[in-house]
């Protein structure tokens, strides 16, 4: 079996939190404070500055003469925030948030979960010269990889050798978890060996490899058919359902029991769950 090497190294619910820093709420407040003008996160670091010296007359400052002919500022000082145009914001950087791929120097804006857009390296694994686009919780945008076994994908090519892209996780769509793997629909199993995934729930990543039946241990992943757990691959002979984001999203666990029948009264069956601890099988109690 393949030790995990996963490119999520956050949860989504981290991502969310990791997105929600005050460089937004910065960017906000330098932008009312030009005039009106919009720009994102990159380029917050030049708001508010001028290029025009403290010397030099403001735009909307009306210069008369007095009757000694000396020059008087009717303007007050001030200047006429109707009278300023803010120009073009430049493209920014990779991690810049971004809602196209024209504010993005890279020309790619990827989409996080929840998070939002995020000027990055690619957009799929296409956009590679090699490897698959996945995202880097660290760096905080998608970036290109070398295609191993655990990284994100969207197609076989991505994935490096024999390894191919296989759905991990069934999010109905709502977004990506898909992973290079070692087995899947398109590259079964050899002999009786179960295609498992094998999960790391904290990071909401992981990747699919053969098991023999019966050899996965309370706590580790067993695949799910059809929403109902293969008990095959579970050395206890239990793989329950972990239900994560109030059920849209759900994982396969082992564990001690699948209903109250399979516990010693009186003692009953409390269901597997998932979280940022990771997974947990369900235990008799």
């Amino acid at each position: 079996m393949h030790a995990s090497k996963l490119v999520l190294v956050s949860t989504l619910f981290a991502l969310v939190t990791a997105c929600s820093d005050d460089g937004t709420a910065a960017a906000a407040e330098e932008s009312s404070s030009s005039g009106g003008s919009t720009t994102d996160v990159s380029a917050s670091a030049t708001m508010g500055m001028s290029s025009t010296s403290a010397s030099t007359t403001s735009p909307g400052t009306t210069v008369g003469t007095s009757a000694d002919g000396s020059e008087s500022d009717s303007g007050g000082g001030f200047i006429n925030p109707d009278s300023e145009e803010s120009g073009p914001t430049a493209p920014g950087p990779n991690g810049a948030q971004c809602g196209t791929n024209e504010e993005c120097e890279s020309a790619f804006c990827y989409t996080i979960p929840m998070v939002g857009g995020v000027c990055s390296e690619c957009l799929a694994d296409a956009d590679c010269e090699m490897g698959t686009c996945a995202i880097d919780a660290a760096a905080m945008y998608a970036v290109c990889t070398d295609g191993s076994i655990g990284n994100m994908c969207d197609s076989d090519e991505g994935c490096a050798g024999e390894l191919v892209c296989t759905e991990l996780i069934d999010t109905g769509g709502l977004f990506n978890a898909s992973f290079c793997s070692d087995c899947g629909p398109s590259a079964p199993c050899a002999g009786e060996q179960i295609c498992t995934p094998i999960y790391d729930a904290a990071s909401f990543a992981g990747y699919l490899t053969c098991a023999d039946p019966g050899s996965v241990e309370n706590g580790g992943g067993c695949p799910l058919e059809a929403g109902v757990g293969n008990d095959a691959a579970c050395m206890s002979g239990h793989c329950g359902v972990a239900d994560l984001f109030m059920g849209f999203v759900q994982l396969g666990v082992c564990g001690e029991c699948n209903s109250d029948a399979d516990c010693v009264e009186p003692a009953t069956c409390t269901p597997a769950g998932a979280g940022g601890n990771g997974l947990m099988g369900a235990v008799c109690q």
